[in-house]
């Protein structure tokens, strides 16, 4: 269920993701896959005719035995090289005379490698031990399409047209937070490829206050019940889009209710990653279930002028991840919640003629948690011994990220969501 237009991206321009599993022709499967409900009506139900599935969800108070996942796409491809920076390796100041950080302004992780200078906030995260840093993160014969390489994170399957996403099928295969709609959210306008289900739920929102129907008379009310009785009694297509509306509606009565006593502990930068991750904060914290978030920031495709561009997104990110961290600590679920940062693919090594950086392969991802073994993971990518097209080579596939984060932090089988093994990265002890 999609209300509110504000979307997460920063840029306008930045590709817009509209993979080719959300955009063909609906089906009955269909219905639940793209997290479609029907609204536009501008009624609620009335409380008799709505299931309470919420109140069973979670035991009150938060423990450590709660499961969430935040994630935090960067969308356009981030320059993983001047982001964990290799400052004591020449080549990589012959192949970037104009964009290579310099040695003296990056925030070191060892004598090797360091955070770009912007990224203060999540050093100290890394200084804190909550930030685990895993580099050269890729997969075979890299796609530099936007579309095709999200599509291939997104569903952890290199067969095209995939029809459900890596977190879709954990929950439909697990009976994780089973009893709750607000099992999983998408924070933004569109709900990613990765949350693409066969029969789970997936609501999405710009934030809770515009999630929500107006009430506009007893008669609208009364007309949309029997709608949804009459297509319930038809069964086939019409129960489901049945079904599928009454979560929606479900959803949006108990979502006000559930999140209205959500104070920040901490303060939020007043950009739109802040917000989405404040929002996140706001449904973690209610009680209603959620075990994955998901936001989408962008503008990360830096063709041209990105030491400025690259900056400021880093900043940005970086200082509203540590504020969402901060607020989890303050509100006594930093072991309850690990936060991936993820993008489709990196930069190429070498510096394009304007000030920028082209579709390249590898780049790190970032997990942050309150429980990990925080520090560095994975072999640093090398600028000399680079792919037949002068790209950095990967040494970590993606899905031992996602397969360590089934196995170890959702406690589920990977071989329910992956098509098959992969070496775990060892975040936990």
């Amino acid at each position: 269920m999609v209300i509110g237009t504000e979307s997460v991206n920063v840029r306008v321009d930045e590709p817009v993701e509209r993979s080719s599993a959300l955009n063909r022709p609906l089906t009955r499967r269909g219905f639940v896959t793209k997290g479609m409900a029907v609204v536009g009506l501008g009624t609620v139900l009335p409380a008799a005719f709505v299931r309470s599935a919420f109140a069973e969800s979670l035991p009150s108070g938060v423990t450590s035995k709660r499961r969430v996942l935040v994630v935090v796409q960067l969308g356009g491809g981030n320059d993983g090289l001047n982001t964990v920076i290799p400052y004591s390796e020449g080549k990589y100041y012959d192949a970037r005379p104009r964009l290579a950080v310099s040695a003296e302004s990056v925030l070191p992780l060892n004598d090797q490698v360091g955070l770009h200078p912007s990224m203060v906030s999540m050093k100290g995260l890394f200084d804190q031990g909550k930030l685990a840093v895993i580099q050269g993160v890729g997969y075979p014969n890299p796609n530099r399409s936007h579309f095709r390489s999200m599509e291939i994170w997104h569903t952890a399957s290199m067969t095209e047209n995939a029809p459900t996403g890596w977190l879709g099928r954990l929950l439909d295969a697990t009976h994780h937070e089973q009893k709750a709609l607000w099992k999983a959210a998408n924070i933004g306008a569109e709900i990613p490829q990765s949350l693409a289900t066969r029969k789970t739920f997936v609501p999405s929102l710009a934030s809770v206050q515009s999630y929500g129907l107006r009430e506009t008379g007893a008669r609208r009310t009364t007309d949309w019940v029997r709608l949804y009785a009459a297509q319930a009694a038809m069964g086939g297509a019409l129960a489901l889009l049945s079904k599928t509306g009454t979560d929606a509606y479900e959803s949006t009565l108990q979502l006000t209710g559930k999140t209205a006593a959500y104070k920040p502990m901490a303060t939020y930068p007043g950009n739109a990653l802040g917000t989405a991750l404040k929002t996140s904060a706001q449904l973690i914290s209610s009680n209603l279930g959620t075990g994955v978030c998901y936001v989408t920031t962008g503008g990360f495709d830096t063709h041209v002028g990105q030491p400025g561009a690259q900056t400021g997104l880093l900043k940005a990110v970086s200082d509203a991840v540590a504020a969402f961290q901060d607020d989890l600590a303050a509100q006594g679920m930093e072991k309850d919640v690990m936060t991936l940062i993820w993008t489709e693919f990196g930069r190429r090594v070498k510096e394009n003629g304007s000030s920028g950086t082209d579709h390249g392969t590898a780049g790190p991802v970032f997990v942050v948690g309150g429980g990990i073994n925080g520090g560095l993971f994975g072999e640093t990518p090398s600028v000399r011994n680079l792919d037949d097209n002068g790209d950095l080579k990967f040494s970590t596939d993606f899905r031992s990220v996602y397969s360590t984060l089934l196995s170890r932090w959702f406690q589920t089988n990977p071989k329910d969501v992956l098509p098959e093994n992969y070496p775990e990265i060892p975040l936990w002890g």
